[in-house]
């Protein structure tokens, strides 16, 4: 795994570029709140692999077009904008 040289790189952490760290990040809450930490653990670097496969095969921003296009969005985004939108109206100034 490479450090990252420019500004469009993702954040790294530690080994892990940052969408890699949610997984874990999940897995030990699971496991913290159910009593299971290695379990939740285990079962995040096991998403993390499933995750690297699926990011492997597909170009870079696939799984957040896809997310996007089936409506999981940050409602009050000012940079994406509602996908079940289709007409856009020019705002006033």
């Amino acid at each position: 795994m490479e450090i990252p040289c420019t500004i469009n790189d993702p954040i790294q952490f530690l080994f892990w570029s940052l969408d890699e760290i949610y997984p874990v990040a999940v897995g030990l809450i699971w496991g913290i709140w159910f009593d299971h930490l290695l379990f939740g653990i285990l079962l995040g670097i096991m998403a993390i692999r499933l995750y690297r496969r699926f990011r492997d095969r597909h170009p870079d921003g696939h799984l957040s077009h896809r997310m996007y296009w089936l409506g999981f969005c940050f409602s009050r985004s000012k940079t994406l904008p509602n996908p079940y939108i289709r007409t856009f109206y020019p705002c006033r100034k």
